[in-house]
């Protein structure tokens, strides 16, 4: 159904806006990241373990900036998943980053990148948001943002962006049929 409210809920739902809270997120979890912080330290199954207070929420933070980013793609090769006033029930699919990824036709090296997807996406549905996992069936044990992880999500996160930021720059057709392009300037 075409209205004018369901017009607008379609704009803020544009891929450009989906990006820019993934944008936010991920510049979120940079600063928690890098900012001073506390440890935790504990014993789990003989081995000494010591972590950043820090790790799951950064963990989280990648997580929703990753999910988000992958549905600015979504919604820019769909963009009837946003119309009618409501998100389309192929967004709203639990948080499963890998899941969202195979609908998409436009994420580049999908392959290469699954891994950091399969990742997040542990972490998101389990420990990093609860102090547990959700069933016995699916439980994991918190993984720590390693340095090697971190330079992973983050080389995936660029490698999204780059490739959205020049779809998003050409004419392209969205919800209702309206088109349009954005244009995108560095301010560093």
């Amino acid at each position: 159904m075409d209205s004018l409210a369901n017009r607008e809920f379609a704009a803020a739902a544009s891929p450009l806006n989906w990006y820019e809270v993934a944008k936010l997120m991920h510049e979120n979890a940079h600063v928690l990241h890098r900012a001073p912080q506390g440890y935790v330290s504990y014993t789990e199954k003989g081995r000494h373990i010591t972590r950043p207070t820090s790790n799951r929420s950064v963990f989280l933070l990648a997580a929703f900036a990753m999910e988000n980013l992958v549905k600015a793609f979504l919604i820019y090769e769909n963009p009837h998943y946003i119309e009618g006033g409501k998100l389309s029930r192929e967004l709203l699919n639990g948080h499963s980053l890998t899941k969202l990824q195979e609908k998409s036709r436009k994420l580049p090296q999908p392959k290469r990148t699954r891994h950091v997807l399969d990742t997040l996406e542990v972490g998101v549905n389990s420990w990093a948001r609860y102090p547990c996992s959700t069933s016995i069936e699916r439980q994991s044990f918190e993984r720590a943002v390693t340095p090697e992880f971190w330079s992973e999500y983050n080389r995936v996160f660029d490698l999204y962006s780059k490739k959205l930021e020049g779809l998003l720059t050409k004419k392209h057709r969205g919800a209702y049929a309206q088109v349009g392009y954005v244009e995108f300037t560095n301010n560093v």
